[in-house]
């Protein structure tokens, strides 16, 4: 009997062998880093950070290799990493869009089904527009809609963060703009410099990337001004209440090796900590923070409990 017993035990340890060896070598290959959105844009910004971090230190033990997987309002790259195998070797980074598809219906996933890695940086965000375009002040973009509402074009991306900010907006100052599906950063930067639409959200990141290239800050949505932009004033200045930013969420499948989860957030927390991340988070205009796992996830919670009372109205305003 005892005889018997040690084997299986023995049998057992050689089965569960290559899993235990598996999790200590992790990462044992490179990993893909799903980017929902073109080349160019915020949250890409933020994946060549962390990615460049990884390279040069070497602390990981792999590389990243960033993946910019664009479209439907960016989400096909969070299914990409919704449906991948969880292993570890597939991961996404995105933003507040993460809870927004979902309470507009856009997918039947939410933040819930993903495994929560942590935020690395926020970046302020506010209204922008083309230095070329009529309206060149926000004062002037509030005159306007308020004599010819519905007239005022955003470029927005339906569903998303830069659709509900514009809209809480709107409705905290008493105007109707009209919205237009565009897309990314990327894609509504072009939008609102070559005029086809007057205005949209953009990271304090993407003010400064793009500040010699025509796009004009109107204002930010922030408690005080920037440093990095002092002359645009806040929302606040003309009783507007409305204070929003955007997180850099990254999320794994469903599911993955503790292992892999622990090495993974280590690793995204060594970066934005790392004085080479420090900096070059502040120099695209970045809050150079991690929050980890759990508290991310309270945060997309309470993110959820205050986008799903827009929801209708949101819906209404993209038909």
């Amino acid at each position: 009997m005892k005889h018997w017993i040690r084997t299986i035990a023995a049998v057992a340890a050689l089965a569960m062998a290559p899993s235990i060896a598996g999790a200590q070598d992790y990462p044992a290959k490179p990993v893909k880093v799903i980017v929902p959105t073109n080349a160019g844009g915020s949250v890409d910004a933020v994946a060549r950070i962390i990615q460049r971090y990884v390279d040069d230190s070497g602390s990981f033990g792999e590389k990243l290799a960033v993946v910019n997987m664009d479209g439907a309002g960016g989400t096909i790259g969070t299914r990409a990493v919704h449906d991948a195998e969880p292993d570890g070797y597939t991961i996404g980074l995105w933003h507040e869009g993460l809870i927004t598809s979902a309470v507009m219906g856009v997918t039947e996933y939410d933040h819930t089904d993903f495994t929560i890695l942590g935020i690395t940086g926020y970046s302020e965000i506010g209204l922008g527009t083309g230095v070329d375009n009529k309206i060149k002040s926000f004062q002037e973009l509030l005159d306007t809609a308020k004599a010819a509402p519905d007239t005022v074009l955003v470029a927005t991306n339906v569903g998303l963060a830069v659709h509900f900010v514009p809209l809480m907006m709107q409705e905290k100052a008493g105007i109707k703009l009209h919205y237009v599906q565009v897309g990314g950063g990327a894609k509504r930067f072009p939008s609102v410099v070559g005029g086809h639409t007057d205005v949209a959200i953009f990271a304090v990141s993407e003010f400064i990337q793009w500040k010699d290239a025509g796009l004009r800050p109107l204002v930010i949505f922030s408690e005080e001004r920037m440093p990095e932009l002092p002359d645009v004033p806040t929302a606040k200045e003309f009783g507007i209440d409305l204070v929003a930013n955007g997180m850099r969420i990254w999320i794994a499948p469903k599911g993955i090796p503790d292992d892999a989860k622990a090495k993974l957030s280590a690793m995204l927390k060594a970066a934005v900590e790392s004085e080479a991340g420090k900096q070059a988070f502040v120099d695209a205009g970045f809050r150079p923070v991690f929050i980890g796992p759990e508290e991310t996830v309270k945060i997309l919670d309470e993110w959820d409990a205050n986008a799903r009372p827009l929801v209708e109205t949101a819906k209404q305003l993209s038909k």
